[in-house]
């Protein structure tokens, strides 16, 4: 098609060329003939459907074993915990490697998305055989504003693709209800000889 279109413009530029050389009185150069060849028309039933495999179906044939994680329940900070300003927080999820590849180098816990806490955006998972528990643990200072914020993360292989359930935290910063102080009740002495 493409070819097609450059010999067009080519047989363009000539007639124009010798047109222009007419005009000015010169001798009249013959444009080349270009030929036309319709494309065949291909109607979408003509085309065979084909499945494509998914990203995890791909990986799993590459690595001959598939990476997935179920998410069990939370272990500490509830949803919903409330905690102060730059409070120091750990909080650690109970989850299964249901998939068929082992947990080893390389695979981590990434934070998915940007939140306010502060901490890493990566954390390395502990070794985990396929099938067997395990227990995520991210470790952070909550944000400085009062506020509900949200923390998502999810494990990634080698690789870089993420897999299985993702995990987060959910905390409401307050800042603390500042306890009354006793005033000391000042006593007078008086002379009274």
């Amino acid at each position: 098609m493409l070819t097609r279109l450059r010999t067009f413009a080519f047989a363009l530029v000539l007639l124009s060329s010798s047109t222009l050389l007419t005009a000015c009185g010169s001798r009249q150069i013959a444009a080349p003939t270009v030929a036309w060849t319709p494309l065949p028309t291909i109607s979408p039933l003509s085309i065979p459907p084909t499945v494509l495999p998914t990203s995890s179906e791909i990986r799993q044939q590459v690595t001959d074993c598939l990476d997935n994680a179920r998410f069990i329940e939370d272990l500490t900070l509830q949803d919903g915990t409330i905690v102060i300003p730059g409070q120091r927080l750990d909080k650690r999820w109970s989850v299964q490697n249901s998939g068929t590849c082992d947990w080893g180098p390389g695979y981590t816990l990434s934070r998915l998305g940007e939140d306010p806490f502060v901490g890493a955006d990566e954390i390395a998972l502990y070794p985990a055989r396929a099938g067997s528990s395990a227990i995520w643990q991210v470790v952070f200072e909550a944000p400085k504003e009062p506020g509900d914020y949200l923390s998502h993360w999810q494990a990634r292989n080698p690789q870089g693709y993420l897999f299985g359930d993702s995990v987060f935290l959910l905390v409401v910063v307050e800042e603390p209800t500042p306890v009354p102080t006793a005033t000391p009740l000042i006593v007078q002495a008086t002379d009274t000889e």
